[in-house]
């Protein structure tokens, strides 16, 4: 208190926080149109903007181990000359409007999109539908594109962390799809033909397996006539489904279950990148906020158990973090940091710790309520542009999830309890079946992880 008898602020105490504030996710519509295809439409008045992606089948799931590489390829095409226009010409086009055409290419689909202003909709979409429905794919295109993509195949091949990842991937999951990078090799990117590209993208162009998403300005029925009129009859030429799916997206598991050593060498490297984990679980079970929930705990966010015991406590790294990829078969639990090489051993060990504390005993009460307000107090800020939103709705449509999802999610959040975060990680965290892919100069490495597991040594690149 002043002399005066006013308050003064204890500037050695920080404020307590206040309530957080509830968020619903926007009411949407989603309707069946003539070919087959779904239509979902989020209206953001007076934003200006309106974002538009036509997702399609044929993901990077479905390439074979000799053409892998060639979903992500086809789709890089779709936006690289028509049979109306030619690469420049079509570049042209966008940039008179404002905008470009993306296109893209995940694990499971493929998408041609824009954000352009309300007034320029129509315009927009003949352009995404024109890339969608009528790219040449001519041999001189098909050809610098390769170029392209093998120099950053090389670039890659320099890059440590890449060479994690893909090593990492590699010793996971064994002959499935997921083992390969999507955007291939250099010996599967130099084996792609134009007919392989030409004959993917025609499989996939199925109406009855695409869904539209239209987020913004949608101005009273405006979008809905511009679709109709410009993207629904390319689809209508197209109205059938697409029913392929990969053979098997599920790894072959160790029995009995035993830990694995890859050191990728690289002799002169200042510092070792690792990737510890296992295959994790798919988009569809169960357990996928819980799990959410653990991993925020273990190494989901910057005041985590792994950030802090090998940054804040032992100084290994400048940071770590976990995350499971939750794909349409069970995608990666990975952790991910990069270390000095005498260190390596060290900081391999203390992960494994802590990943065992996980299955061993709950969360204490302040580190399971930090996980779960920052889990919901993040989620608005993914719904503050139209981009976001549409990606949202992206997830709904090609994960066939619930209407509710978003609603649901936080109490989902907010229910997971102490013993469900430990009863989750009993069941899907494997600290004896973990695979260790370490990117570093071997001699120094492998001293140093003698003991964690079956070990093999892997020239880089």
């Amino acid at each position: 208190m002043t002399a005066n008898g006013q308050a003064t602020l204890d500037r050695g105490r920080p404020p307590v926080p206040g309530p957080g504030k509830s968020c619903s996710f926007p009411n949407f519509e989603v309707e069946e149109l003539e070919s087959g295809a779904r239509l979902w439409t989020l209206d953001v008045q007076d934003c200006g903007l309106v974002t538009v992606v036509l997702l399609m089948p044929g993901g990077s799931e479905l390439d074979s181990p000799e053409r892998a590489g060639l979903a992500s390829f086809t789709a890089g095409l779709r936006g690289a000359g028509t049979r109306v226009r030619d690469a420049l010409e079509f570049a042209a086009a966008a940039e008179d409007l404002g905008t470009a055409i993306s296109t893209s290419c995940g694990w499971e689909n493929a998408a041609v999109g824009t954000t352009i202003g309300a007034d320029d909709v129509a315009a927009g979409l003949e352009l995404v539908s024109e890339a969608a429905a009528e790219p040449a794919f001519l041999g001189e295109e098909v050809e610098r594109r390769r170029r392209r993509r093998l120099a950053e195949i090389e670039r890659r091949r320099r890059d440590p962390a890449a060479q994690a990842r893909i090593a990492f991937a590699r010793a996971i999951y064994g002959a499935t799809p997921y083992a390969y990078p999507a955007i291939g090799d250099r010996s599967t990117t130099a084996a792609i033909t134009r007919e392989d590209i030409a004959a993917f993208h025609d499989r996939a162009l199925a109406a009855g397996s695409c869904h539209l998403i239209a987020v913004g300005d949608l101005g009273r029925g405006r979008v809905g006539r511009a679709i109709e009129e410009t993207v629904e009859p390319q689809l209508r030429a197209h109205a059938r489904r697409f029913d392929a799916r990969p053979e098997s997206l599920e790894p072959e598991s160790p029995s009995p279950p035993a830990r694995r050593v890859v050191v990728v060498d690289r002799p002169g490297a200042a510092q070792a990148e690792l990737r510890i984990g296992h295959s994790g679980v798919p988009r569809h079970h169960p357990d996928r906020v819980r799990l959410q929930v653990a991993n925020s705990i273990l190494g989901g966010k910057f005041m985590s158990r792994l950030n802090l015991t090998l940054r804040e406590k032992h100084g290994y790294t400048y940071g770590v973090s976990s995350a499971f990829d939750f794909r349409r078969g069970p995608g990666p639990f990975v952790i991910s940091t990069a270390v000095a090489n005498e260190v390596a051993g060290a900081a391999c060990r203390k992960t494994i710790d802590e990943v065992e504390r996980m299955c061993a005993e709950p969360p204490v009460a302040s580190e399971l309520d930090d996980a779960r307000n920052y889990m919901v107090g993040v989620f608005p800020y993914t719904l503050q542009t139209i981009q976001g939103l549409s990606s949202r709705l992206q997830t709904l449509a090609v994960f066939d999830l619930e209407r509710d999802e978003y609603d649901r999610w936080p109490e989902r959040v907010r229910a997971t309890s102490d013993e469900d975060v430990l009863e989750v990680c009993r069941r899907h965290l494997s600290p004896e079946s973990l695979t260790i892919v370490a990117v570093g100069p071997a001699d120094e490495l492998l001293p140093q992880l003698d003991g964690l597991g079956t070990t093999e040594v892997q020239a880089a690149g």
